[in-house]
């Protein structure tokens, strides 16, 4: 992680910039909160700086910005953001506070070298918008109701999956804000890379990988902490699988999220990482798989539906799991015990009328 600038170099970073690129980048901030997107791309390029908003789910052009323009967009961006101007040969990432930008919540910047200039990528912060409960979510009934069992339980590990930009941390978050509800209160700490949104009563770390602070070391570490529920970030390596697996067996209830095609093919993954087949029976409480679809408004889409699996330890994925099954012999496992999968869910959501099959077929793919 490259170090943040001071203040003195922040302020005198931002003097240098020209008033025109201070102007565009205000204007692109305001832009694409007007517009509620999710994420602003600028990609520079030989014609000049290509301009994306990224809205449910899709990447939309907005214009192309003179070539000679690139260096003072991402220099303000930077000093917004309190990175190194002078550093523009490594990835680096920061945030603008709500207060300095001119969009009025907080970026995430995310800048990136490549052949001609320093690619960008902002994320906004819009918690006004997140779910407060499960409730409101929308996820299916019984979906909604099988992960509010997982969670109130006092320990075992639930496990979200699905691709980047499929909801999994607005989810995660929700999660947080139920159980920090609770009563009695129950201590709650996450590890996460980063934390993307302060929850009152829950006490969030970052990873620090250029201190030795990942996922598993600050997950050994933090069962020193008598911590009641854990959240980790993501499951992406054999330690961590195996200190969360541990975690969940010992009284702890531990959430997170690990990438995997389908709901059922996360087990898969878990026996790829090297995880005990016996720790993940008697530990995973269970898999929820989402996907966001874009919601149909006529002939056009406007927000978007959560569509979700919940797959729980079934008889047959037990047995299947023991076995040492691989993602085939565990979905046949799921279709013997008749689970719904994500493209079930999605159908019904099409003849509802709620979306279209392209949609379905864009985001899941052709069956």
């Amino acid at each position: 992680m490259i170090p943040f600038t001071t203040p003195h170099l922040r302020r005198r970073r931002e003097e240098e910039i020209p008033a025109p690129a201070v102007r565009i980048v205000d204007r692109l901030l305001r832009l694409a909160v007007e517009r509620r997107a999710s994420d602003l791309h600028l990609d520079p390029g030989p014609d000049g700086v290509a301009v994306h908003l990224r809205r449910d789910g899709v990447l939309e052009p907005v214009e192309t910005l003179a070539p000679e323009t690139a260096s003072h967009l991402v220099g303000r961006l930077k000093a917004l953001a309190g990175l190194l101007a002078y550093r523009t040969d490594v990835p680096q990432e920061g945030r603008i506070p709500a207060e300095e930008s001119a969009a009025g919540v907080e970026v995430r910047v995310a800048t990136f070298p490549t052949l001609d200039g320093e690619r960008v990528a902002l994320r906004f912060d819009t918690p006004d918008g997140a779910p407060a409960t499960l409730a409101e979510l929308g996820l299916p009934p019984g979906v909604e109701e099988a992960l509010l069992k997982a969670v109130t339980r006092p320990e075992g590990l639930v496990l979200l999956t699905g691709p980047s930009g499929s909801g999994k941390t607005t989810t995660l978050y929700t999660v947080l804000r139920h159980l920090a509800a609770e009563k009695p209160r129950r201590s709650i700490v996450t590890v996460e890379d980063p934390v993307e949104r302060r929850v009152e009563g829950v006490v969030q770390t970052e990873v620090n990988r250029s201190a030795g602070l990942d996922f598993a070391r600050a997950l050994r570490s933090l069962l020193r902490q008598d911590p009641d529920v854990i959240l980790v970030g993501e499951i992406r390596d054999r330690e961590t699988a195996a200190i969360a697996l541990e975690a969940g067996l010992t009284g702890h209830l531990v959430a997170s999220t690990i990438h995997a095609g389908t709901g059922v093919q996360v087990f898969a993954r878990l026996l790829d990482l090297g995880a005990d087949p016996f720790a993940i029976t008697s530990t995973v409480q269970g898999v929820l798989a989402q996907r966001l679809l874009r919601r149909r408004r006529g002939d056009t889409y406007e927000g978007r539906v959560l569509v979700a699996e919940w797959v729980p330890l079934s008889p047959a994925i037990r047995r299947a799991i023991l076995a040492g099954g691989d993602g085939e012999a565990l979905a046949r496992a799921a279709r013997e015990d008749g689970l719904r999968d994500l493209r079930a869910a999605a159908a019904a959501l099409v003849r509802e009328g709620v979306t279209t099959d392209e949609e379905v077929n864009r985001v899941l793919g052709t069956d």
